[in-house]
């Protein structure tokens, strides 16, 4: 079996979608024949991606959108059996669309996210132009379409797709250790323990409820707060971080929330090490690598239901927020008035969940699934849901 993917970027600047595609990819590389990657030119650390091999779509590049891309010499190349496309509102998409139809290859579309309403609704404006100009076209001609969860599948059908839709989640790698040699990254400690964030920078990540249930808190609850602070890693986007500082300066959290910036590799690793939490008030996600991370760490966490991982409520594995600063600031108060015992419970349900249903390897055995499907015919896995007639 011959898979191409296709993708935005395989840089670090692309978050936990590259960590996404590659980790799938590469879990599928073991079963199959041949994989490989291609995506635009971007500057930046490339991710892990292991041994695949990486493909690069020059194109020209006006007002933020690709133009002329040679996706098709690519494919052409490789002659690949199937597709599998990654994100959307990419001018990619058209290129791929085009050039499986003249040639009869199948292709699947992730979504990642994308089709949520959340995420529909931001910049709507120009999604709507991409749409009618390639992506509706794209999206219509998938032979099947992959949610993360049975909560984005309901939002593919919701966007109109009638497309079979295969949910698999997000997997994850779990540590060789969930120790570190080196310091954590944070210098404003002062014996405290961190509640860590690690993702982009972007308004949907819901940092600025954060922020004002901290406060909030503080004030109501300032014994409680003494031994934590706020250690925020990620990079900026949109200039979002410069908001995010002028918050913090007026809300006088100076001394409680430390910007890390960008964290990749070992620094990540440390982080993940010494933090004794994580939070992720998220308005919208796909399904958030981060968290499973958290979670391989053995971190208890603090999640909205956007995040859409119901399985770690069930499991007491995370704390539920819903997205406003009353219930942060609940969730909060629930979390730090826990004991310390109570809060390792936490993480450690949060490790076997990942452990037992969100490892790489058992995700990308369910997808080769899938591919044979789309490829052989026969009926199809269990996890390829079909509009009911």
């Amino acid at each position: 079996m011959n898979i191409a993917y296709i993708t935005n970027t395989l840089t670090h600047s692309g978050g936990g979608l590259v960590g996404a595609v590659s980790g799938l990819a590469q879990g599928v590389n073991r079963f199959v024949e041949n994989t490989s990657v291609a995506a635009y030119d971007a500057i930046g650390e490339v991710g892990d991606w292991g041994d695949l091999e990486l493909k690069t779509i020059r194109a020209k590049r006006l007002a933020g959108v690709h133009f002329f891309g040679d996706l098709p010499s690519l494919l052409n190349a490789q002659s690949p059996d199937l597709v599998h496309a990654h994100g959307l509102w990419l001018r990619s998409s058209a290129q791929n669309h085009d050039w499986c139809q003249k040639s009869g290859t199948p292709y699947l579309i992730s979504p990642h996210g994308m089709l949520d309403p959340w995420a529909v609704k931001n910049s709507a404006w120009k999604k709507k132009i991409a749409g009618h100009w390639f992506e509706y076209n794209h999206l219509n001609g998938a032979t099947c379409l992959h949610a993360l969860c049975n909560s984005e599948a309901n939002s593919i059908r919701h966007f109109g797709q009638k497309n079979p839709v295969c949910v698999l989640p997000n997997g994850i790698d779990l540590p060789d250790s969930d120790e570190s040699n080196l310091p954590p990254p944070w210098r404003n400690d002062q014996g405290r323990k961190a509640l860590l964030f690690i993702g982009r920078l972007h308004p949907k990540k819901g940092l600025p409820l954060l922020l004002d249930a901290w406060k909030s808190l503080q004030r109501a609850k300032p014994e409680r707060m003494d031994g934590w602070f706020l250690a925020i890693a990620g990079w900026s986007e949109a200039g979002h971080q410069a908001e995010l500082e002028a918050q913090v300066a007026g809300l006088g959290l100076g001394n409680d929330v430390e910007f890390l910036g960008a964290l990749h590799g070992e620094a990540k690793h440390s982080a993940l090490c010494h933090a004794s939490g994580f939070i992720l008030p998220s308005y919208s996600e796909g399904l958030p690598m981060s968290i499973l991370e958290a979670w391989s760490y053995r971190l208890p966490v603090l999640m909205t239901s956007e995040c859409n991982l119901p399985e770690g409520f069930s499991a007491n594995a995370a704390v539920s927020l819903q997205t406003n600063v009353k219930s942060v600031e609940e969730g909060l108060r629930e979390f730090l008035e826990m004991n310390e015992s109570e809060q390792l419970k936490i993480g450690q349900c949060g490790f076997e969940l990942v452990q037992q249903q969100f490892t790489w390897e058992q995700i990308a055995v369910k997808m080769v699934s899938v591919y044979e499907w789309i490829l052989g015919g026969g009926e199809a896995p269990e996890c390829v849901q079909f509009i009911k007639r």
